[in-house]
């Protein structure tokens, strides 16, 4: 009897513990990164060299436009006193200039999207490592992006750890 008392303390103590370690209690925080990105000074160093290269790529595109309407003012205006060889080359000039001009914008378009994460990557890099930092100094089991817009609720439970995280990245 005082053996079957024995086993049952000991398989109900051994209940309780494993009962008390399987509830550790979960540490929520979040952030805004597209907050935390405003806020850095090297974004606004990456948005002024691609603003740069934006503007470049305009001018370009904006003097072969020039190019292109000029060449499509004479033909339209002179196309009554070309022979239909004349007419026919002018017409294949016209067509390869749009079609350059189009190059040219798709063209312009991928290499600004590349540009723009070339300049953005490293700086999301070290906002996600001071988030990282931050987490693990605070014991926090999750951090959510609210600016993402997937978190759809965040309690009152939940710490905005946004100032933590530009303290490391924003050093006094």
């Amino acid at each position: 009897m005082k053996n079957i008392m024995t086993i049952i303390f000991g398989v109900g103590l051994l209940s309780i513990s494993m009962i008390t370690f399987s509830q550790t209690t979960l540490k929520i925080g979040h952030v805004d990164i597209t907050e935390i990105m405003n806020a850095l000074p090297q974004r606004d160093s990456a948005a002024a060299v691609l603003e740069k290269e934006t503007k470049e790529f305009q001018s370009t595109y904006d003097e072969m436009t020039a190019v292109y309407n000029k060449m499509m003012d004479d033909y339209e205006k002179d196309q009554s006193k070309y022979s239909e060889i004349v007419k026919k080359n002018k017409e294949s000039e016209l067509l390869d200039k749009e079609k350059r001009l189009h190059e040219f914008e798709q063209n312009a378009a991928s290499t600004l999207q590349k540009r723009n994460t070339e300049l953005i990557q490293p700086i999301m890099n070290k906002i996600l490592k001071a988030i990282d930092k931050v987490a693990a100094e605070n014991g926090f089991t999750y951090v959510l992006d609210v600016s993402k817009g997937s978190v759809v609720y965040t309690s009152k439970d939940s710490q905005n750890i946004d100032s933590l995280v530009l303290k490391i990245l924003k050093p006094i």
